[in-house]
């Protein structure tokens, strides 16, 4: 089981904000051009353009050398999973299971807008409870070589950090990052247990953390309210 953790970040210098903003739009820039790729392809051979064909055609792209490229990747990823979604429902639509008007090819995001950077587990470097924002070589040049490096929540020290993603808020005025992680075995089969005493069917759980009182136990790991 996975749980994320969501927070604001705060505390950094004026120049960090500002390469964040950097990043961010050229994580959306990229975006666009995976978008770009994938849709002319459509247009000329009514074929999807799949990650694997299109990956080298990208990576040629100036935004993805700005970009360290486990992040540049994962932003390919998404453009591909959007147009997987597409093309299932063009498959349904042919089968009569859906309505043709219902469906259209994946949009551009704004251009000059701003799009999140997704960390994943290669990707992800925490030490002395700092996480540093990763970089490619080419960016860290026009910078100088500087680093950012975030704070880590004290409550995630111990935990198995599978995914971080960097979210720009309201045109990068603030940023959010979000931290997904793996739940101990042991809690995922108690915290389903106790939900599956509420309901036998598929459900969606909020989970509440509450402090432990070790003299007794477990006698109150978690709260729940079932929907």
């Amino acid at each position: 089981m996975y749980l994320t953790q969501s927070n604001v970040i705060r505390g950094l210098a004026k120049q960090d904000y500002t390469m964040l903003r950097e990043m961010c739009q050229y994580s959306n820039n990229l975006y666009n051009v995976a978008v770009y790729t994938i849709r002319q392809h459509y247009f000329d051979t009514q074929q999807f353009l799949r990650y694997e064909e299109n990956y080298p055609i990208c990576k040629e792209n100036e935004n993805y050398g700005l970009l360290q490229a486990g992040v540049a990747q994962q932003i390919l990823k998404m453009a591909d999973r959007s147009f997987r979604s597409f093309f299932g429902l063009l498959q349904k639509v042919k089968s009569g299971d859906y309505g043709s008007k219902a469906v259209c090819l994946p949009h551009y995001r704004e251009k000059g807008g701003l799009f999140n950077l997704i960390l994943s587990t290669n990707a992800i470097t925490i030490k002395n409870g700092f996480l540093t924002v990763p970089m490619s070589r080419e960016y860290m040049k026009r910078h100088n070589g500087h680093r950012i490096r975030i704070p880590v929540p004290d409550r995630l020290k111990d935990k198995t950090i599978q995914e971080v993603r960097i979210c720009p808020m309201y045109g990068g005025r603030y940023f959010k990052i979000q931290y997904c992680y793996s739940l101990n075995p042991l809690l995922s089969q108690l915290y389903l247990g106790r939900a599956e005493v509420y309901h036998s069917e598929p459900l969606c759980l909020e989970v509440t953390p509450c402090r432990v009182d070790k003299s007794f136990g477990l006698k109150k790991l978690f709260s729940s309210r079932v929907h």
